[in-house]
């Protein structure tokens, strides 16, 4: 699983093309980042500083690193600029450096560091055929894959190192740089075979072979004292030790560090060198004769030498055809062999003789023809071949002697070898938008098996696989391991005391969309994000929408509405506010003596101290308005009395 880290206040969403999607890590020259690009994953360098002066040579050098053989390197595929910064591209390796390996799990030993070693340095070596110089090879700059090691931020020194020292944050790990870059002499390849020794004494001892400790001090050993070479050993010990020499001119080349990494042959005979294997003979089930060199006479297997007299030869004990296969080892013809049937031993010699001669002339004739064209190349024989001057039929093993006498029933002379059986191979089916079980379901009916499962920050939906390795289509042996890349989702990123607006364009950057909105009263500004929903960190599929909680400054306003007069006057005052209570009269009677509105909204936010007015329901008056006469007038004297309130009047 990619070990991205969330992408930081100011961080670029895109670089180019790219959408960045968390940060992988971070030095002296720059800032790397997971990118993404049509369902792909890279890693993506931002430098510190610009390149300044130096802008055309970085985009040199960058394409003089597209062309660095792709088998141990993390191949550089793009570079751009942003802002006058200059970012580079390359292949995304799934695995930890060398120097966090050694530091969490401890030195290489044995195989794993012979491993190492001959990985390393066939990945200089192929950066030098390039004609590039790495400039900073050091354990930070080997990341250890699935499939190997790979080196990466070759041949981009220049750039780097500028965008480095303009930025302030200093250039190189003096640890493992060689003296020639110390003194500022020249530097050529031989200053990254310097580097690998040191880096190789890193993995073996957990510590650089001159320290690292303060810069002045490790400087002064690398130009002075001797290396530390600590638990090295064997043949690789020679060769470290032969790699760190403070002359530049007594180190081995790239090329041939490689070549005395692999071996040789160990001072093993050419005879031996080219028989077959010992357990191809037995798998014959022919006994094979002991090698003559004591054969003479003028039809002898040899035949007569230059001089008329005898030649005594060794041949070798079998033949390999061109497959190099079991099957397709044959022993060479001897007089000790059967001879054809339907005939004696003399006619098979001349027929054989008709035959050789036969090949001679039809080689002559095609040598003529495309000798002008080849114009040189080695593909014909230089000087006495087959076809040349002095040759005789004992110099060539035609078919027919070659085929056991068995075989003559069943193949004719001239019909080719039968073909030999090669595993079988079936295509890598298309995995990209299953669910992670029904991949490894489509991978075992094809015959293939998962392997390592990477979780990739995607805007797709968790769980779906993205791609695998090898891709869909790609013809491989049955049995093959197969390994996915599976969406993980999106993190939702920590938006906690930001503005609004820049809230929600980090929501937007990050592939989400901006849910509701809504405003908690409290002692923060106005605008700022208090919380999100989902919460920050929670992984979830791209366009997922993000509710804000945002701050708005004040005390909230309780709502007091349905509680009594004295209720709701004490709330209000106890959350800050200043009370003035009116009473209005209502139809309905459930609703006397109650909170029937209230002049500031319920949920808002007020400063405190705000005044705020209660509105209390009144029950409506039972009897006459004391305004409007009780009686109809009569006009007549005002002696006569009146019927008592609340009688009943006579009609």
């Amino acid at each position: 699983m990619p070990t991205a880290q969330p992408l930081r206040t100011g961080d670029p969403r895109t670089l180019g093309p790219y959408a960045l999607a968390g940060r992988l890590g971070e030095g002296g020259q720059g800032v790397v980042y997971l990118g993404t690009r049509d369902d792909d994953t890279y890693a993506v360098k931002l430098l510190h500083g610009p390149v300044g002066d130096e802008r055309a040579a970085f985009l040199r050098e960058v394409e003089l690193a597209k062309h660095v053989a792709r088998f141990c390197t993390a191949q550089v595929v793009d570079a751009g600029f942003d802002e006058g910064r200059a970012y580079i591209v390359s292949e995304y390796v799934d695995g930890p450096s060398l120097a966090r390996e050694v530091m969490l799990t401890g030195p290489r030993r044995g195989g794993a560091l012979e491993r190492l070693a001959v990985g390393t340095a066939t990945a200089i070596a192929a950066i030098h055929r390039a004609g590039i110089v790495h400039r900073d090879f050091k354990p930070q700059n080997v990341l250890l894959g699935s499939d190997g090691p790979r080196v990466i931020d070759f041949g981009l020194a220049r750039a780097l190192d500028a965008a480095a020292t303009v930025s302030g944050r200093g250039v190189g790990t003096p640890a493992y740089m060689a003296p020639e870059q110390i003194t500022a002499s020249a530097v050529t390849g031989a200053a990254d075979v310097f580097s690998w020794g040191a880096t190789m004494c890193f993995a073996a001892n957990g510590a650089a072979p001159f320290g690292q400790d303060s810069v002045a001090p490790v400087l002064h050993r690398i130009l002075t004292a001797p290396p530390e070479l600590g638990l090295l050993d064997g043949q690789l010990r020679v060769l470290v030790a032969a790699c760190l020499d403070k002359d530049a001119r007594n180190r081995p080349s790239s090329r041939d560090l490689l070549l005395a990494l692999l071996g040789d042959s160990g001072g093993l005979p050419d005879s031996v060198l080219r028989s077959p294997p010992a357990h191809v003979l037995s798998a014959s089930g022919v006994a094979v004769p002991a090698p003559r060199t004591d054969i003479s006479g003028p039809e002898g297997p040899e035949g007569p030498g230059p001089t008329g007299g005898s030649v005594a030869r060794s041949r070798p004990l079998a033949e390999p055809e061109a497959t190099g296969a079991a099957s397709g080892y044959r022993l060479p013809a001897t007089p000790d062999a059967p001879a054809p049937s339907g005939g004696g031993r003399r006619a098979a010699r001349r027929a054989g003789v008709a035959v050789v001669g036969a090949l001679v002339v039809s080689v002559a004739i095609l040598g003529m023809l495309l000798g002008p064209a080849l114009s040189g190349d080695d593909r014909m024989p230089q000087g006495g071949g087959a076809a040349g001057p002095g040759a005789t039929a004992a110099t060539v093993s035609p078919v027919e002697e070659a085929t056991p006498p068995e075989d003559e029933g069943r193949r004719g002379p001239g019909e080719p070898d039968p073909p030999v059986a090669k595993p079988a191979r079936v295509p890598v089916p298309p995995l990209a938008g299953l669910s992670r079980a029904a991949a490894v379901r489509a991978l075992q009916r094809a015959g293939l098996v998962a392997g390592q499962v990477s979780l990739v920050d995607s805007g797709r939906k968790i769980g779906l696989v993205l791609g695998s390795r090898p891709g869909a289509g790609v013809d491989v042996e049955k049995g093959a391991v197969v390994s996915l890349r599976v969406s993980a989702g999106v993190p939702v990123p920590s938006l906690a005391g930001m503005g609004r607006e820049a809230a929600e364009a980090a929501v937007a950057g990050a592939g989400l969309a901006v849910g509701p909105v809504m405003r908690k009263c409290g002692p923060e500004p106005d605008g700022r994000v208090l919380s999100t929903s989902p919460e920050a960190g929670s992984r979830v599929a791209g366009g997922t929408p993000v509710a804000l909680t945002v701050s708005r400054r004040g005390v909230e306003v309780p709502s007091v509405i349905g509680r009594s007069r004295e209720d709701a006057a004490g709330t209000l005052r106890g959350a800050g506010f200043e009370v003035t209570v009116q009473g209005q009269v209502v139809a309905d009677e459930s609703q006397v003596n109650l909170a029937i509105a209230q002049s500031l909204e319920a949920g808002g936010c007020a400063r405190k101290g705000a005044a705020v007015v209660v509105t209390v329901g009144l029950a409506p008056q039972s009897g006459p308005d004391p305004s409007e006469p009780t009686g109809k007038p009569t006009g007549k004297p005002a002696d006569k009395p009146t019927a008592a309130p609340g009688a009943r009047a006579k009609p």
